[in-house]
This record gives structure tokens, C-alpha cells and sequence, in this order.
């Protein structure tokens, strides 16, 4: 398909709402700053990083002070780190833990003044188009962002020319309908020394989470759609006599017995969901022209632009992807969107261009629910097409790839040992890592 893109409309500065201050979010605040756009970002916690702003404790007292809820904003767990490399940084490991990331979110914030704009402790409670029922220019519509102060209960209605939504997808578990089973957030593994641990989910996170609990644990359970698992998981199951591979759950007993479809039981303490997450945006009133239909939301333009409703887009949707340049480049088109610098295509083209790559997905047999699984590199190269950003670097597409086959093969050491020297020596004398190191 061919998309004909209109003429640009007059450049002018906006009024933007970002919401959330994680990796998309902050990266859309430049973006937009750098356009000239006014941009206000609402984040509902104290500081930026969204996921990646680590917290041990899941629990708050209630207002009244008498019970403890359960607050959870990030799945982070203590041990996490990351599966991508990253070759320089405070965490001197190739693969650093999950703190080194949110300290490169505080950096750049810091470094491109974004802090200013963030308003933190802040709860966005709905967003809404403003005169939704008059037929206007795309280029007029507005939107009201009705936001929670956390702390004393203020409530703020104001209105924007756009809202970019970056509130991300790791805040609402996906939880399977076995009765009886209640999620237990993880975060250390000493809370389940000498416990029969079900895992239920394979994946990455399923995967490290089961490997570290097996130091611990009396016995791990880990439950998967298929026993076809990957080399490296087989093998690390061959070391440990208490870790054990089983297929779905069948059902769960009233005598505590934990039934799995290949015929197997055992009796369980504790199950450890690692099942996914759902897309949800609870705040957002678009009468149904933005639906989540299994997992997948849309209909939106390359995973960005809402065709009923711009100039609402979405920033940090797609998966499995090298993500950061990705979520770039979506900031970029945005930003250049807002301030005049390019157009969409006409409604009817990106609705069959929504429409082909659905159709496209279908036939490869990917479910609906993993419609925003890109798991493509190059695909980042045909977005940035679309606003002219450079094409993700071969060297970055290289390194991640390898790590990828690495950990596929050797699950509890890629992060600590590979054979991608030649390829890394290559890397690091690439100019976008000397001219950190050039006097």
C-alpha cells in the first residue's frame, strides 16, 4: 500500500498533557519541548522512571491508617537486569541491573530539563475531548485532563490542544481463571525458603524468577503452555533435582492439591503468576473508538495515532522490539505532527493500512493478544521512514541479536559470558561510543 500524505497543516506551539515520566513518557517531554510545544507531564509517582522506578515495598497503609493495601506500580523484582547490553555505565556489567537504567532516566531528564515540567504525585483520572459531539478540524479538537493531586485529594480539570499516552503496560496483570489462586508480587526470593513455589508463565520473567528461587526454594514448579521449552531452560532444569517442568494447570483442589493437565499434582504454598500484563487506560473516554480487544488497542496507526480521535496518540505500545530508539522515533513524529512539520495520512488510508496489518498478522497465526509483539528489528527502520529518523545502527541490531541467541541457548549465563568479543571491539569503535572517550 502506498500512503499519500496530505500537505501540512500551519505550524503553531501546543499545549500537550504527557502522561506518565517513564522511558516514553520523558523521551515525548523532549521531543515536544524541542517543537516548542508547552508540554505538561503527569506522573503519579514521586519520581521519574515509571517501571523502572524500583519499589520493595508493595504495600501502603490506607487513608483511615488502619489496613494495608496493596500499591503496585511496578513489576520490578530486586534481582532483575537487563536482557539488552549495554556497554558503558555506572553498573560496570555488560547486562546491569534494573537501577542503572533509572539512573540513565534520571540523567537525561536532568540533562534536557525536563524535571520542570513533570508534575509528580499526580493521578490522571480521566481524559476526554472537549465539544466531542461538533463536527471540527482535527487541527481544533481539544481534550479536558481531569488529574488527582495523591497527597491532599485536589482535583484539576484543564484543557489541551493534544495528549500523548505513555503510561505504560506492566501495571495490570494478566491472571489466569483458576479459582482459588491469588497473585503474590514478587520482589527477593527469602520469603519462599523451603516452599513448593508453583511458577505459572514461561516467560523471561517466569524463566529468571524459577532459576532464582531453586537456591531457595524446597521445590519449583514451573508451569508452561508447551514442555518444547529452550535449550538454555532444559538445561538449567538438568542441574536442579527440585525444578520441575509441567504443562498448564488443570485445576486446583479444595484439599490444597494442585492438578496439571498432563495428570501430575502436587500441594502448593505459594504461586508466583508470571502470565503477562494487560493494556488498560482506565482514564481514557473515547467512546469506543479506542478499544482493548484482547490485548489489542486500536485501531491505531503504527501502534501510535488513534484515526477517530488525533491529535490523541500513544507512545511505548509495540513489544519485543529495540525499544527506546523506537519510542524515539514515535516522540519525534508526534512532536513534528503537533507543530506542523508533517501530517497523517487521510482517515481512510491508515484505516486500511490498520486494516492490512491485521489481516498480515492473522495470516502468520500471531493471536490477537500479541498484536503489539513486533519481534522485529528492522521494523523500527520502516517508522523512522516516516519522519526521516536514522535507521537503528547495525552494530546496536548485532549486539542485541546475539544477546538474544545467547540467552536462548544459555539461559543462567548470557549476561555474564559470551563469545561476541570480535563483534563488541567492533562495536565500541563505532563514533557514537569515541566520542565519549576522545580528549
Amino acid at each position: 500500500m502506498v500512503l499519500v500524505i496530505s500537505e501540512p497543516i500551519k505550524s503553531q506551539s501546543k499545549t500537550v498533557c504527557v502522561i506518565g515520566a517513564g522511558p516514553s513518557g520523558l523521551v515525548s517531554a523532549r521531543e515536544l519541548n524541542k517543537e516548542g510545544h508547552k508540554v505538561v507531564v503527569m506522573e503519579q509517582n514521586d519520581d521519574v522512571g515509571g517501571q523502572w522506578l524500583y519499589q520493595p515495598n508493595v504495600e501502603e497503609e490506607d487513608p483511615l491508617g488502619k489496613t494495608k493495601t496493596l500499591k503496585v506500580h511496578s513489576s520490578i523484582y530486586s534481582s532483575l537486569r537487563l536482557i539488552s547490553p549495554r556497554e558503558e555505565g555506572r553498573d560496570t556489567r555488560r547486562f546491569p541491573g534494573h537501577e542503572e537504567l533509572w539512573l540513565y532516566l534520571k540523567d537525561f531528564c536532568e540533562v534536557f530539563g525536563l524535571r520542570e515540567m513533570i508534575r509528580f504525585n499526580v493521578r490522571v483520572e480521566f481524559v476526554g475531548m472537549v465539544d466531542d459531539d461538533k463536527d471540527v478540524d482535527d487541527n481544533m479538537k481539544r481534550w479536558m485532563v481531569k488529574s488527582v493531586e495523591k497527597k491532599t485529594g485536589e482535583v484539576i480539570e484543564e484543557v489541551f490542544d493534544a495528549v500523548v499516552v505513555a503510561s505504560g503496560h506492566y501495571s495490570y496483570p494478566r491472571l489466569p481463571s483458576i479459582k482459588g489462586i491469588y497473585p503474590y508480587i514478587y520482589r527477593v526470593p527469602d520469603p519462599f525458603r523451603d516452599e513448593v513455589v508453583v511458577v505459572v508463565g514461561c516467560s523471561m520473567s517466569g524463566q529468571d524468577i524459577s532459576i532464582e528461587l531453586v537456591e531457595v526454594a524446597k521445590e519449583v514448579h514451573l508451569s508452561a503452555k508447551s514442555l518444547d521449552v529452550p535449550p538454555g531452560l532444559a538445561k538449567v532444569i538438568s542441574k536442579h533435582h527440585n525444578f520441575h517442568l509441567h504443562r498448564e494447570i488443570e485445576s486446583l483442589e479444595e484439599d490444597g492439591r494442585v492438578i496439571f493437565v498432563d495428570g501430575s499434582c502436587i500441594v502448593a504454598d505459594t504461586f508466583l503468576y508470571c502470565t503477562g500484563y494487560w493494556y488498560k487506560f482506565p482514564f481514557l473516554e473515547s467512546k469506543g473508538r479506542v478499544e482493548v480487544d484482547d490485548n489489542r488497542v486500536g485501531p491505531l496507526f503504527e501502534h501510535t495515532f488513534s484515526p477517530f480521535l488525533s491529535p490523541l496518540s500513544f507512545v511505548g505500545i509495540p513489544r519485543k522490539l529495540i525499544g527506546f530508539p523506537f519510542f524515539e522515533s514515535q516522540a519525534k513524529w508526534i512532536a513534528k505532527l503537533l507543530s506542523g512539520k508533517t501530517s497523517l495520512p487521510s482517515f481512510d488510508e491508515m484505516m486500511q493500512s490498520i486494516s492490512e496489518f491485521y489481516l498480515a498478522r492473522e495470516a502468520a497465526g500471531i493471536p490477537k493478544r500479541n498484536t503489539h509483539d513486533i519481534c522485529d528489528f528492522n521494523y523500527s527502520d520502516k517508522y523512522a521512514d516516516y519522519i526521516g529518523f536514522p535507521h537503528l545502527e547495525e552494530w546496536r541490531k548485532e549486539l542485541c541479536m546475539s544477546a538474544l541467541l545467547n540467552s536462548i541457548e544459555n539461559l543462567d549465563t548470557y549476561r555474564d559470558s559470551w563469545d561476541d568479543d570480535d563483534l563488541l571491539q567492533e562495536t565500541l569503535q563505532n563514533p557514537y561510543f569515541t566520542q565519549f572517550t576522545t580528549p
